[in-house]
């Protein structure tokens, strides 16, 4: 208990650092409650908005680079290992759970024409919205109000208010001596 209360008080110092260092690119409300091991990397002409409330648990990171522009919404919540890499905009609602590992992408290498070039498209998230661990949400997604998410997911297509997204696995073990 005492390490979690220790390390809650380094991340507050350490936002205070990033936010020094980017006063005019990094807002929040309240302080959130960030472990002493996230990680937030913004480059010029960029923008991190944080709500009320906001919970982050251990090597989270918020990346913006070009115009990227993250938006994260009253008591949220991520855990262990979430990512935000934005280059677009990353528009997050109110009371979001991401579990374990999840993934935001509003971006993808335009591999067709320049490797090293970038096609972005925003990615806006509702309200009341559950991310099961290991899920992956791509550019150009809407995701509505009331909506979970299951563990493993990749998101590529807009899902509606009041549903429950999942991919079907089919799993098949095959003996390897016949």
């Amino acid at each position: 208990m005492i390490f979690e209360i220790i390390s809650v008080i380094i991340g507050i110092v350490k936002l205070s650092i990033y936010k020094l260092c980017n006063f005019n690119k990094i807002y929040f409300k309240t302080f959130p409650k960030m472990n002493c091991n996230f990680k937030i990397a913004m480059k010029k002409n960029t923008k991190l908005e944080i709500g009320k409330n906001l919970r982050v648990r251990n090597n989270v990171t918020f990346r913006a680079n070009y115009e990227g522009k993250i938006k994260i919404g009253n008591d949220c919540f991520f855990n262990d290992n979430c990512s935000l890499n934005s280059q677009d905009e990353i528009i997050l609602g109110n009371n979001l759970k991401c579990g374990q590992n999840v993934m935001f992408f509003d971006h993808d290498h335009d591999y067709k024409h320049d490797i090293d070039k970038f096609i972005t498209k925003s990615i806006v998230v509702g309200d009341n919205v559950w991310i099961g661990a290991n899920s992956i949400i791509l550019k150009g997604v809407n995701i509505g109000n009331n909506v979970v998410i299951a563990a493993g997911s990749i998101v590529r297509e807009d899902i509606p208010n009041n549903s429950m997204f999942y991919q079907e696995k089919k799993s098949t073990i095959k003996n390897l001596l016949t």
